[in-house]
């Protein structure tokens, strides 16, 4: 055991103790490593560097304290991007059977790194420079994170890049609701991580597979509670230039939350082999234009190619939301063999996504499927070859808006100033079909308990599609 006090650290909330810890972690690893000793009480660090056969153990009452000074992170040589840079507050790389655990936090005074806002319904802005992600593990393999307390990041909170073999266990992650940028769990251009178990509220992600600097594939979460304003379960973003396959989300319980399960490739990469199943949502949150499935194959721009997604199978999907399940390809392209099983949708009230879907700045919300972004229905699907819907439950509104859903200012995904003032006069302001879909090629529907919103708007409108209308 090698107790940072005994390096010097000093517990005071103010100290400087980056050369303690990493004084610490250095002996351990000298005699072949070891246990790292976090004890009770507030140490203040920049950048520690973690070593193979090193656990990082946080006590009880435990707090590592990012430093607000942004010279204490040494930037390292990777890539960055706006809302992924050089600098972190702990960093392994190229290590292998490594740890960090105990019931202990690390907090990263993310604060220190943001722009001041004042308004509460507004997104925050970063400063340019800052620590993120928080903690950075790259290039490692036999990797354990359990049962510690992750808060307050600049940025990204936990990333796993081009690792194999990673657990994340009994984690949470409590962050600022509008924390910019402030994902929960990124795993990047990795193989074999298994999630379980983790509480997340943040702002931007929860989990959320990136591809940019490799595959990833055999990604397993399960038994997760998380709360975003982004997506909860996601994969693909941008920079989706490699595949990812082979992935379950189960047993998870969304709350608050924009979207439920988001499935995205505009750089050319390939989604596939992928189950959800046993997900209960809801999309209370203040934010426009919530989805609690979404999935979307496109190109960024006229000179990124085209990929793909194929075989997805979501059961089990219980959904309490104003928004949309919205599925779309650009034209020239197709989703393939989209099962959807046992989906319940309950509304409190209908968002209508006309006024507001058409010109929304959001990345992440097919951009090129101009008429599925506001068709009126419950399901809208376009380009998806071998769509099967099977056993879908919708709850449509009742009299009056549930009083907790009445949200008085929502903000909109990717801009800064544009504020939403909805009306509650009305739960139903427009109607909705069961499907909306076109070019529907191959596949199956059929949902003989789900009727319209009203009774005069049809059932299913459909255009250039071939799938099998079951009664």
């Amino acid at each position: 055991m090698y107790d940072i006090c005994d390096y010097g650290a000093v517990e005071d909330g103010e100290t400087l103790n980056t050369t303690a810890i990493q004084a610490a972690i250095d002996a351990a690893t000298a005699e072949g490593g070891g246990t790292v000793l976090v004890p009770p009480g507030s140490y203040v660090t920049g950048t520690v560097y973690l070593k193979d056969y090193v656990t990082l153990h946080l006590q009880p009452g435990a707090t590592l304290l990012g430093s607000q000074d942004l010279a204490d992170y040494p930037p390292m040589s990777i890539r960055r991007q706006d809302d992924r840079q050089s600098r972190h507050l702990i960093v392994a790389k190229g290590a292998h059977d490594i740890a960090i655990r105990g019931q202990g936090t690390i907090d990263g005074q993310g604060e220190a790194f943001w722009e001041p806002q004042n308004d509460p319904n507004r997104w925050i802005r970063a400063q340019k420079e800052r620590p993120s992600p928080m903690v950075q593990i790259v290039g490692c393999h036999d990797v354990l994170i359990e049962d510690i307390r992750l808060t307050n990041p600049a940025g990204w909170t936990l990333h796993l890049q081009d690792s194999e073999r990673a657990t994340v266990h009994n984690i949470t992650i409590d962050n600022d609701l509008r924390t910019p940028n402030s994902d929960g769990i990124d795993i990047t251009g990795c193989r074999d991580v298994r999630i379980s178990d983790c509480y997340i509220s943040t702002c931007d992600d929860g989990i959320v597979l990136k591809s940019d600097s490799g595959p990833v594939e055999r990604i397993t979460v399960t038994n997760c509670v998380i709360r975003t304003m982004c997506a909860a379960l996601k994969l693909g973003t941008n920079g989706t230039f490699h595949d990812i396959r082979q992935v379950t989300f189960s047993n998870c319980s969304i709350f608050q939350s924009h979207r439920g399960v988001a499935i995205y490739t505009i750089e050319g990469g390939t989604m596939e082999d992928i189950v959800v199943s046993n997900i209960v949502f809801d999309s209370n949150v203040p934010v426009i234009l919530p989805l609690p499935i979404h999935l979307d194959c496109r190109r960024r721009n006229d000179g990124s190619k085209l990929g793909k997604i194929r075989n997805v199978s979501i059961s089990n999907f219980i959904a309490r939301t104003q928004g949309r399940i919205l599925m779309t390809a650009e034209d020239g392209s197709m989703l393939e063999n989209v099962t959807l099983r046992d989906v319940q949708l309950v509304y409190p009230y209908i968002e209508s996504p006309g006024p507001i879907a058409a010109d929304a700045r959001s990345g992440q919300f097919s951009n090129r499927s101009p008429e599925a972004r506001v068709a009126e229905a419950a399901i809208v699907a376009e380009n998806v070859l071998n769509l099967s819907l099977d056993g879908l439950h919708i709850t449509w509104p009742g009299d009056e808006v549930p009083e907790s859903w009445q949200i008085e200012i929502k903000r909109e995904n990717g801009n800064f100033e544009r504020l939403h003032h909805p009306t509650y006069d009305e739960p139903s302001p427009v109607a909705f079909s069961v499907v909306w879909g076109r070019n529907l090629q191959g596949g199956r529907l059929h949902a003989p308990l789900a009727e319209s919103s009203a009774d005069n708007v049809e059932r299913y409108v459909l255009a250039e599609s071939d799938l099998v209308v079951e009664k």
